[in-house]
């Protein structure tokens, strides 16, 4: 169903300029009253009022996650954390049978809720 989400890290040699470039998937649905951008590959949602505001704040959260994680040198063992993997193309997100036996993964596809899926591609400058 899905195209693997991937995340490569690459760090300058003159070590000023870091970037992540990524493709990530995730899920808009409306629930109780809001809409909710889900990315099961990183375990990260937010919500808000509209579609349009449930996706800015998604893409706002995620540059911030990861340039948290880059300032302190964990981007790598969070991604891991998560079931991504370490190949000769960079790094891959867990295949969607794993994603899948999440809870939420669950209630989403099986509990009769309308989503749509986001297939994005980002780039997100790490902070100095």
């Amino acid at each position: 169903m899905s195209a693997q989400s991937q995340i490569r890290v690459q760090v300058s040699t003159g070590g000023q300029s870091q970037e992540c470039r990524a493709s990530i998937e995730f899920f808009v649905f409306y629930e109780n009253g809001a809409y909710v951008a889900y990315c099961p590959s990183l375990d990260l949602s937010t919500c808000a009022a509209t579609y349009n505001e449930a996706i800015g704040n998604f893409y706002e959260m995620l540059q911030l996650h990861i340039e948290c994680c880059l300032a302190n040198g964990t981007l790598q063992a969070d991604l891991l954390s998560h079931g991504w993997r370490v190949g000769r193309a960079g790094l891959r997100a867990p295949k969607f049978s794993a994603l899948m036996r999440k809870p939420e993964m669950k209630r989403l596809m099986n509990g009769g809720i309308g989503f749509e899926k986001v297939v994005s591609p980002v780039r997100i400058p790490a902070m100095a």
